[in-house]
């Protein structure tokens, strides 16, 4: 009777511990499905240039369009590798929201990295037709001022366009 005492006791903890994890699951899952961040030392495979170390700089932007919550745009810095060997680099992301994507109409996310002065994104990538998440190249640019820059275009329209705040 003993051991079986303990086993109802533990499953009753058990319970009692997943019965709090859900309540508080869905303001942070709700959060979290909104803006996903990368966290540090995470490992980006950006446009086929991995990048390790990575971490997001500035702050996001969210860019409204269709009188709805869009898109985000971050900017990273991360330690890559491309064709001339290994570097810190910045990137670009832009992730379209669900409300958004689930309207079902064509678009594709430009994502780049703007350098002060330039009047050109660096790194410039457009991402496939209703492609939810898209990064630009990696560029080096890690000692210039950028910001993380990105807009959608659908057929014969561009969202606004969105910048996140300038990094040093």
């Amino acid at each position: 009777m003993h051991v079986l005492t303990r086993s109802i006791t533990a499953l009753t903890t058990l319970t009692a511990a997943a019965s709090l994890a859900v309540a508080a699951a869905p303001a942070s899952a709700a959060a979290s499905a909104r803006t996903p961040a990368i966290a540090p030392t995470v490992s980006v495979n950006a446009n086929g240039v991995t990048c390790t170390n990575v971490v997001q700089i500035g702050t996001k932007k969210v860019v409204a369009d269709r009188g709805m919550n869009a898109f985000t745009v971050r900017q990273f810095k991360g330690y890559c590798r491309d064709a001339k060997g290994s570097a810190w680099m910045n990137f670009a992301s832009v992730y379209v929201w669900q409300q958004y994507h689930v309207r079902g109409f064509a678009y594709r996310a430009y994502a780049g990295i703007v350098v002060r002065g330039d009047f050109e994104p660096r790194g410039f990538k457009a991402g496939a037709n209703r492609q939810r998440l898209t990064y630009s190249t990696p560029v080096r640019t890690i000692n210039d001022c950028t910001r993380g820059w990105g807009k959608l275009f659908r057929l014969g329209d561009e969202s606004r366009q969105g910048m996140t705040s300038e990094r040093c």
